[in-house]
């Protein structure tokens, strides 16, 4: 099948059988519903240049939703829902990326749903990556739950897929991160008065990317456990199927915590505003994991309290070196900081595309101390903290 989705009718998402467009659009809604004052938009920035996810802050029309299902453009929600101190979630996804070399993503998206379609009245949706190398597993509740223990009961069930980054593995994982990947928000405003809405999840069902290569279309998860990931053409069949079997709110979430395997708590977290559960951004050539492991720098930078803006600037000039995953890591290390603004988080990565990575001596001036500096057993003699992109695969540093 996915051969032959190439050069099929624009209308390859929203006409079929069983549901009319106006069903198809609601469905879509109920099947990505998020946040209700902010959904993103992907965006192209340019000639040759990548797009970037931007925050639309507004009502979600049926009209734009059209757009995303016939490929006009492409639209992702934010999926945590202020509720008070804790957020709410209707759903939490599992994403999985087949770009990293050596990683076997269809083996581990088969695992994860052996295990996950263990739970009634946890319905199991499926699908395709955009670029149809990876998938997304997505949980669905018939009522809001907190955040925090939605992440958690995914996460335990996750661990026991074996599916989860293991030192000892000798394949690494696809899986690069739980969404949302963090239990709060953050409850700062961007410089236009708006709020931060934490990360995002792009929506499956759409047009452009199930002609190409059918990315973005659902999976049955029966055929999914046995290992097969060819689209079937029976796309809001699997979405009505996850939509209806929906069961659990908070209520069950709770009892289902208590049965998970390992020490799994439904206490609230111990920290509200500012604890993120940041990813390790995984690049093509597992490069910039390498970096993230072993640079005190960059590991440092995680914490809001070292983020000076010479420093933060200096981390820029260091991640362009990774090119779009530097990008998304300096996304993610600078939403640590409460004053994070995204388009000037994009502004200061478009000003320092051109310089040269900040030295470690350098750094010393701008305020920071790394114990490594002239250790040459532990940096090997790295000038600057990118040097590590070189050495991805060393097994000692």
């Amino acid at each position: 099948m996915a051969s032959t989705i190439a050069g099929t009718s624009a209308f390859v998402i929203t006409e079929g059988v069983g549901l009319n467009r106006s069903e198809k659009v609601a469905a879509f809604r109920q099947l990505t519903c998020g946040a209700d004052d902010v959904f993103a938009s992907f965006v192209l920035t340019g000639y040759e240049e990548p797009g970037r996810w931007k925050p639309v802050y507004g009502t979600l029309t049926d009209r734009l939703v059209g757009l995303h299902m016939t490929g006009g453009m492409e639209i992702g929600s934010y999926p945590l829902i202020p509720d008070g101190k804790w957020p709410m979630v209707r759903w939490v996804l599992a994403d999985f990326d087949g770009k990293r070399p050596g990683t076997d993503w269809k083996r581990d998206v088969q695992n994860a749903v052996e295990f996950l379609m263990e739970h009634d009245g946890m319905p199991c949706f499926v699908n395709l990556s955009r670029s149809g190398n990876g998938a997304h597993i997505r949980m669905l509740f018939k009522d809001p739950v907190p955040a925090y223990l939605a992440r958690r009961w995914m996460d335990a069930w996750l661990e026991e897929a074996g599916v989860m980054p293991d030192e000892g593995w000798e394949i690494p994982p696809s899986f690069d991160r739980l969404i949302p990947p963090q239990d709060s928000l953050s409850g700062e405003t961007n410089n236009d008065g708006y709020r931060l809405p934490g990360n995002l999840a792009g929506s499956p069902l759409h047009g452009g990317h199930a002609r190409r290569n059918g990315g973005t279309l659902p999976l049955s998860t029966e055929q999914v456990a046995l290992g097969n990931f060819e689209p079937d053409g029976r796309h809001w069949e699997h979405v009505r199927l996850a939509l209806e079997s929906r069961a659990w709110g908070t209520e069950e979430l709770v009892r289902a915590i208590d049965d998970c395997p390992g020490d799994v708590s439904a206490d609230e977290p111990s920290f509200h505003h500012g604890s993120r559960s940041l990813p390790v951004v995984v690049g093509d050539s597992g490069s910039l994991s390498c970096a993230l492991m072993f640079c005190k720098f960059l590991n440092d930078m995680h914490d809001p309290t070292k983020q000076s803006y010479a420093l933060w600037v200096a981390l820029a000039t260091q991640l362009h070196r990774f090119g779009d995953d530097g990008y998304e890591a300096f996304h993610q290390i600078s939403s640590t900081h409460r004053g994070y603004s995204p388009s000037d988080t994009d502004t200061k990565w478009e000003q320092t595309r051109m310089l040269h990575p900040v030295r470690c001596e350098s750094l010393v001036g701008q305020g920071y101390h790394c114990e490594h500096l002239g250790d040459t057993d532990r940096c090997a003699g790295a000038k600057h903290p990118t040097y590590f992109a070189d050495f991805a695969y060393m097994e000692v540093l």
